[in-house]
C-alpha cells in the first residue's frame, strides 16, 4: 500500500518539474538559438523512515543535457548573423569573465568596439580574446567562421581577415545549460574544450530559431494536467484503501 503511494507521489513530483520546464520552454518560443535542456532519467533512491530503510524506489530526475538538434533557419540577410550548422557552438565571455558557449548568432559591434551578441556577451576569437574590428569597415563572416573587413571608401578593396571565431564541434561533448542560458561541458566549470571530429561551419545571413515548439509544449501541458488528476485520484484511493484495512484489522 505504502509503496504505491510513494510511487505515485514520486511521479507527481517529477511531473511538477516537467510542468515548470514546459512553462520555461513556452516563454522562450521566440528566443533566438534557444535549446531544450531537460531530459528524464530514472534514479533509485532509498525510502527513509521507520520500517522502510531497506526499500528502494525509482524516481525521475532531470539530466540537464542540452539537445543540440538544429532549430529552424531564419533568413535575415545581415552578414553578421550566423546559423551554426550541425553541433557547432560559438564561444563567448559570460558575465563572470569565463568562456562559455551558445547557439545564438546575432553578432554586432558593441559600444566598446568589440563584437558581441545582441544579449551583451562578448564574442571570442579562436584564442579566447575579444574581437575588435577596425572602425568604419563593412564586416562579414565566412562559412568557416572568419571575420572579414572591407573599407567602403575604396572602389576595389580586398577583404582583410580580422579574426577567426571560436567555433567548437560539440557532437561528442555533452553540454549542460547554466543559469544564464549559456552552455558548458557537463560536470566541469565554464571553459574552452577540444573541438570534436566534425568540421565546424556556419551559414551567414541566417539565424537559428528556438527549438521550443508552442503547439507541442501546449499539448504536453494539457496531457500533464490530465495525468496529474489521475495520479491524485490514485493517491486518494490508496489512502482510503489503507484506512479500510486499518479498520478491518482493529475489528479483528
Amino acid at each position: 500500500m505504502d509503496k504505491g503511494i510513494y510511487t505515485a507521489v514520486g511521479s507527481i513530483n517529477a511531473q511538477r518539474m516537467q510542468e515548470t520546464n514546459a512553462v520555461h520552454e513556452l516563454a522562450n518560443v521566440s528566443t533566438i538559438g534557444f535549446k531544450k535542456a531537460y531530459q528524464i532519467a530514472l534514479e533509485p533512491y532509498r525510502v527513509d523512515g521507520d520500517g522502510f530503510k531497506t526499500r528502494f524506489l525509482t524516481a525521475n530526475s532531470p539530466s540537464g543535457l542540452v539537445n543540440l538538434t538544429p532549430g529552424s533557419r531564419i533568413a535575415t540577410g545581415n552578414p553578421m548573423d550566423i546559423f551554426m550548422n550541425a553541433a557547432t557552438v560559438l564561444g563567448v565571455r559570460n558575465d563572470e569573465g569565463d568562456v562559455a558557449f551558445t547557439r545564438r548568432g546575432d553578432i554586432r559591434v558593441n559600444q566598446n568596439g568589440e563584437l558581441s551578441l545582441v544579449t551583451g556577451q562578448v564574442v571570442l576569437d579562436d584564442g579566447g580574446a575579444a574581437i575588435v574590428p577596425p572602425q568604419d569597415q563593412l564586416l562579414s563572416i565566412s562559412d568557416e567562421g572568419v571575420v572579414y573587413a572591407v573599407d567602403p571608401e575604396q572602389e576595389v578593396a580586398e577583404p582583410q581577415e580580422v579574426a577567426r571565431l571560436m567555433l567548437r564541434d560539440a557532437s561528442e561533448t555533452p553540454l549542460e545549460k547554466m543559469k544564464d542560458g549559456l552552455l558548458k561541458v557537463q560536470g566541469q566549470p565554464p571553459a574552452d574544450f577540444e573541438s570534436g571530429p566534425v568540421q565546424v561551419s556556419i551559414s551567414s545571413g541566417q539565424l537559428e530559431g528556438s527549438a521550443a515548439n508552442a503547439m507541442e509544449t501546449m499539448v504536453k501541458m494539457m496531457n500533464g494536467v490530465r495525468s496529474f488528476e489521475m495520479k491524485m485520484k490514485l493517491v486518494k484511493e490508496l489512502g482510503d484503501l489503507g484506512d479500510s484495512n486499518n479498520t478491518l484489522m482493529r475489528l479483528s
